[in-house]
């Protein structure tokens, strides 16, 4: 192996390290964030979830404040409301938007009625986790790990991987709410459960990345597949 080839071996390490700080600072924000608003509330399933919404949609916006000046987590010329979107893809946002509304507004009706409780469960994975999770993923990150790897594959097959790993981090979320619902379910198994399904999500996710540079699409997709897992 030569010194050239060493030095690409040291450098994807190192950009790779890097994206899982900045996942590891996320969730650690989050949970911290979390934890102070659940502090003043009592503890019940409906509180944890809103509490959820807001310390995701908190970490999310501040994230995206911190990271958006940085040229190395942006393309050039890119701000946060255009999303990295290069080519019009005007028709396919407002065909799947539309369908991802009408989806997330009917969803409620055969999942457990329109009730508070169902719905902000609902707001969480339909809306507030998708977002969350595309911005930091198919935009900041996506965009930092291809400032060093050229190559689009193996930019989806590394942030895939670190996509669903990102799921291990919302242990707190789960543990939770099986605690509350009393329920007989482990943790660890839903954990594993949700990284398997996560990696063929990401995958997917990163594929309509690809193909149409789009983040806004990817977020649209998200919430779709999400319907079909949301409790």
């Amino acid at each position: 192996m030569n010194i050239k080839e060493n030095n690409s071996i040291s450098k994807s390490k190192e950009y790779i390290l890097d994206a899982i700080i900045l996942m590891v600072i996320v969730q650690i924000a989050r949970v911290i964030i979390k934890y102070i608003f659940l502090s003043q509330l009592n503890f019940t399933l409906e509180n944890i979830n809103i509490v959820n919404i807001i310390s995701i949609m908190l970490v999310g916006i501040s994230t995206s404040l911190i990271l958006r000046g940085s040229d190395l987590f942006n393309s050039a010329g890119q701000k946060l409301i255009k999303l990295n979107n290069r080519y019009n893809n005007k028709n396919e946002r407002l065909i799947l938007g539309g369908i991802t509304i009408g989806s997330i507004c009917i969803t409620p009706y055969f999942s457990g009625g329109y009730l508070s409780s169902n719905l902000i469960i609902l707001i969480l994975s339909l809306i507030a986790q998708p977002i969350f999770e595309e911005v930091i993923f198919r935009e900041y990150v996506w965009n930092y790990i291809s400032s060093f790897q050229k190559d689009e594959k193996k930019v989806l097959i590394i942030v895939s991987i670190l996509s669903a790993l990102f799921k291990i981090g919302y242990w707190d979320i789960i543990s939770q709410n099986l605690s509350v619902v009393g329920s007989s379910f482990f943790t660890i198994d839903i954990i594993v459960s949700k990284v398997c399904i996560g990696l063929i999500i990401s995958f997917i996710l990163g594929i309509v990345k690809i193909k149409y540079k789009d983040t806004y699409l990817c977020i649209f997709v998200h919430s779709l597949i999400n319907i079909f897992f949301a409790r």
